[in-house]
């Protein structure tokens, strides 16, 4: 008996119905970052593992990644994610990159995890970027193609929420010189959502190691929406914080207000509440953090996220680059349209099925294909007479066609097409020169 393959674990394989609908759910992806002015870009799947050992985070680096060594005795490794690529990229064509540089780009990465729900080992992401920007602009247009998407997916604003916040605040709120401490802690507040509260307290317990650091984090968390309609003087006093810290402090609070106006100014506000306890699980996160939660009770989890990364560019090159962006995973996106029934929400191409009469026709069938698809209609031809009619009707059922165009020796000669409606059990007939339209407008 021949061997059973099976796709690699944590893979998938798209059949065509499958990569119908991913390829809706990319094109949308498209169509809304080109209304934005960003431009796509592509690089090669395997990048040197040096890449990443400096510019990841030590869980992909030492737990995820696929890396081997090639035949020329260089160590690559397939990308996890395309952050570094995106950095090593920009910095390489300085004078080709003209800023404020908009790019996106739609590919598949590879981590070596356990596939879980909402988590596979090959996953496809969208990833877009604005690089040569800072300001509360910059940082408010990249939630407005956040939101924009959820919306072009046909999402309501109550079927999700961004949460935003900044990874400068909980440092200058801390105010703790151990920066490995504060990593730590920062990571703990990541995983909060993940843990029951007992493990939380627990462990933030051990990590703090004094009470007074440990009910300062929990003033920290107590933070919420309505913070940002305080004074932010009246905050930095409050923390009894002087001199720089209190300054950098208020920077960061006046900045996210001044993010928050500019989405209300757009419309996008409703969607975006603040959360102090997005902090993102990166390193080299440097400012604004946020991330796209799915409302669903079923499904309370984060879709996708992303933030502002000051610095990593500045490790390619000879100076700092201001960046902000993020990404967007199939796998959770897939499991949010399928909870709020949006995947059928997409737009059905025009399409339909051409039948053979005879064998005679074949010729004729073809050229109607051919003037049909040269007017944008979709035609899946019959090759093929079958000694019953009736078989081809049934193929185009079974295959999801609601019409089904006939061409017989008579409709040849006169110039027409007997179009029939699968869902009525309807039939009239058609001009070719009027066929497409009228299929177009149904």
């Amino acid at each position: 008996m021949a061997a059973k393959f099976r796709p690699y674990p944590g893979t998938r394989d798209f059949y065509p119905a499958e990569m119908e609908f991913r390829n809706w759910m990319f094109q949308t992806q498209r169509e809304v970052c080109e209304r934005y002015g960003y431009g796509e870009y592509q690089a090669p799947v395997l990048e040197s593992t040096d890449l990443y050992r400096a510019k990841s985070s030590e869980e992909i680096v030492n737990e995820q990644l696929y890396t081997f060594t090639d035949r020329g005795d260089r160590e690559v490794s397939i990308r996890p994610e395309m952050t570094p690529t995106l950095a090593r990229m920009a910095v390489d064509r300085p004078a080709s990159c003209l800023l404020p540089l908009r790019w996106f780009s739609i590919a598949n990465f590879m981590r070596y995890e356990r596939p879980g729900r909402g988590r596979l080992r090959e996953f496809y992401q969208l990833n877009v970027d604005l690089l040569g920007a800072k300001g509360p602009g910059a940082d408010a247009e990249i939630l407005m193609i956040a939101v924009d998407l959820m919306r072009a997916y046909g999402a309501s604003d109550d079927m999700f929420v961004v949460r935003i916040s900044d990874r400068r605040l909980l440092d200058l709120w801390i105010g703790i010189d151990d920066r490995e401490k504060l990593r730590r802690i920062g990571r703990l507040i990541d995983k909060k959502e993940k843990i029951t509260e007992e493990a939380f307290a627990e462990e933030l317990a051990k990590e703090c190691e004094d009470p007074e650091l440990e009910s300062r984090v929990r003033s920290f968390l107590a933070m919420d929406n309505a913070s940002l309609d305080r004074d932010p003087d009246e905050i930095v006093a409050h923390l009894k914080l002087e001199g720089q810290k209190a300054d950098d402090l208020l920077a960061v609070l006046n900045h996210l207000i001044a993010v928050r106006l500019l989405l209300r100014k757009s419309g996008h506000e409703a969607a975006v509440l603040f959360d102090p306890a997005i902090v993102r699980g990166f390193d080299y996160y440097t400012g604004l953090v946020f991330e796209i939660y799915d409302t669903n009770p079923e499904n309370r989890r984060a879709i996708f996220g992303g933030g502002r990364y000051d610095r990593l560019l500045g490790q390619f090159g000879k100076e700092d680059i201001p960046a902000v962006g993020f990404g967007m995973g199939d796998v959770t996106l897939e499991h949010f349209l399928e909870g709020h029934g949006l995947e059928s929400s997409r737009t059905v191409s025009h399409r339909a099925f051409l039948t053979l009469m005879n064998n005679d026709l074949l010729g004729e069938t073809l050229k109607l294909a051919s003037e049909l698809r040269s007017e944008g209609v979709h035609i899946e031809a019959s090759l093929e007479a079958t000694k019953k009619f009736g078989k081809q009707f049934e193929l185009a059922e079974k295959k999801g066609f609601r019409y089904v165009l006939i061409l017989g020796e008579d409709e040849a000669k006169a110039g027409t097409v007997i179009i029939k409606d699968l869902q009525t059990g309807s039939q009239h007939a058609e001009t070719r020169h009027t066929v497409a339209d009228y299929l177009k407008k149904r």
